[in-house]
């Protein structure tokens, strides 16, 4: 007897591990010939972006770069705060047991600390800590049997499964152009001293062959003023953008995981109809991934036999993934900061950037508890002759719970978190009130273990093996022991089974409880 399988194809992706380490990026930053020597560093701070990441065997490397930002105070009459650019590139390796070149990694960064050494008036020595973390996925190709048939009888055992099949993945790099106006009320730019981006309010759709992708590019500046004391301003602007890919065979009602990166900001002061500098000109380098998946339930076949010969099955175990809850939440977080008393008093505050941590998740049954800490960096201007702007850092610690039901402690939950909105308000001269709604996405996946039947072959009884058996036999049950079981052991149908006893399929049967297997009549 040939045996016929009927298959159904679904993508997986299949985790083959993860990893968190760091990196130190360390360099040594000249001072532009434009620019005038130091007297006092003021901040520094930075991101980290990756360039680019290979898969090798048992290992990813990753390149990337730390793009450094400067404030100080310079030497001689021009007092005016003063910037620096700067960048150190970094080369990491990441070990993943199993990893192959074929697979993928995604790859997350960030810097964890910045330390800095003023050598002289015309270099500075920074060490950053990145942290990097790694996940190599192998994206399997499954043929999923979902029946065995042949010209004799062929028993088959099913189970319902549900997955996500990966209907597409695709890189979709974009570009954002605005030229932003200075606010009414605010002076013109004299020199630009520093600007921030980050992606907010992002909102994902996909109709046929196509996603679509709303958000704002948040932008913060910080410059020094066209007046007759240099004074320092800050400005923020938000750009709304809707971009459109198409992306080949997705459906309306798909789920679609999409992360949009930025990977480079270029910018420039432009004149106004009036000739004043009042327009800063930037364009964004963006980079949208995007992985479509359909749900799919099937039942698949998970066992099988032939009360007329042996059909040797060849198996393997898979994990597949199931997403349990996959949500977006808020939450929001308070804390008075106050301000050490070696550290100079505020005259003003100038801005208040916010970078948020996940330090830990914990599943347990129907939540998950999220911790992690906001880094927050006041950049203020100081009633002191000798620190006339500085930068003063404190971590605000947070914890979020989120309500998912069906979840148990076996689970993982992946989480990011981003601050949507800050706010703050001077309470004295050392005390400073912030207040952040910080998001939360939260997918939450069951990884379960399935043995799935990958090939089947048949391969008829001797005739001498069929005369040695008995025409009847009398079986004791034993714990644990199912209907399939025993009629698999002695090559009959369950119906005979139940037949002959006059019992019913879905009967429980208790230990000891005994049972005629009939021999099967055969050609």
């Amino acid at each position: 007897m040939t045996l016929e399988l009927t298959k159904e194809l679904i993508n997986i992706n299949q985790v083959v591990g993860v990893d968190f380490s760091q990196t130190l990026v360390e360099g040594d930053i000249i001072v532009p010939d434009v620019k005038p020597d130091i007297a006092r560093i003021l901040q520094v701070d930075g991101i980290a972006v990756i360039n680019d990441k290979e898969v090798q065997q048992d290992k990813v490397l990753v390149n990337g770069s730390v793009h450094f930002k400067i404030l100080y105070a310079p030497e001689g009459p021009d007092k005016s705060v003063k910037s620096i650019n700067a960048s150190s590139s970094f080369t990491h390796q990441v070990d993943i047991k199993n990893a192959r070149p074929d697979m993928k990694a995604k790859i997350g960064s960030d810097i964890e600390h910045i330390e800095f050494n003023m050598l002289n008036s015309r270099k500075i020595n920074v060490k950053a800590v990145v942290s990097i973390d790694c996940k190599v996925e192998n994206l399997l190709s499954l043929d999923m049997i979902t029946g065995i048939a042949g010209e004799g009888d062929v028993q088959v055992r099913k189970k319902n499964i549900k997955t996500y099949s990966i209907v597409a993945e695709t890189n979709n790099p974009f570009i954002i152009r605005e030229d932003l106006e200075i606010p009414a009320g605010k002076p013109s730019i004299k020199d630009l001293l520093k600007i921030d981006t980050k992606v907010t309010g992002k909102d994902v759709k996909v109709i046929d062959n196509k996603v679509v992708v709303k958000g704002e590019l948040n932008v913060c500046t910080l410059y020094v003023a066209e007046t007759d004391n240099d004074s320092i301003q800050f400005m923020e602007h938000e750009i709304p953008f809707t971009e459109i890919f198409d992306v080949e065979e997705v459906r309306e009602g798909m789920y679609c995981d999409l992360e949009v990166d930025i990977k480079d900001v270029y910018y420039d002061v432009k004149e106004d109809s009036d000739g004043d500098t009042r327009i800063l000109s930037l364009e964004a380098t963006m980079d949208a991934y995007t992985r479509a998946s359909q749900e799919v339930f099937l039942d698949v076949v998970v066992d099988s036999y032939s009360p007329e010969g042996n059909i040797k099955l060849e198996k393997k175990t898979f994990n597949i993934d199931e997403i349990i809850d996959d949500s977006r939440s808020q939450t929001t977080i308070k804390q008075i900061i106050d301000l050490p008393s070696d550290v100079p008093e505020i005259a003003q505050i100038y801005n208040v950037i916010t970078k948020p941590y996940v330090t830990e998740t914990i599943v347990e049954n129907n939540r998950v508890i999220v911790e992690g800490v906001i880094d927050a960096y006041i950049l203020y201007l100081a009633d002191s002759e000798e620190n006339p702007v500085y930068s003063y850092k404190q971590e605000i610690p947070f914890r979020h719970i989120i309500d998912a039901k069906d979840a148990t402690p076996d689970m993982t939950c992946d989480v990011k978190a981003d601050v949507t909105h800050c706010s703050y308000s001077m309470n004295t001269a050392s005390e400073v009130e912030v207040r952040c709604i910080v998001g939360v996405e939260s997918r939450l996946v069951k990884a379960t273990p399935v043995e799935l039947i990958t090939n089947a072959e048949f391969a008829p009884f001797s005739v001498d093996s069929i005369k040695s058996w008995p025409s009847i036999t009398i079986y004791f049950v034993q714990k644990g022991d199912t209907l399939w079981d025993i009629a698999k052991q002695y090559y009959v149908t369950m119906d005979e089974i139940t037949r002959v006893n006059e019992i019913k399929e879905n009967d429980i049967l208790p230990p000891g409880k005994q049972l005629i297997i009939p021999r099967r009549q055969r050609k």
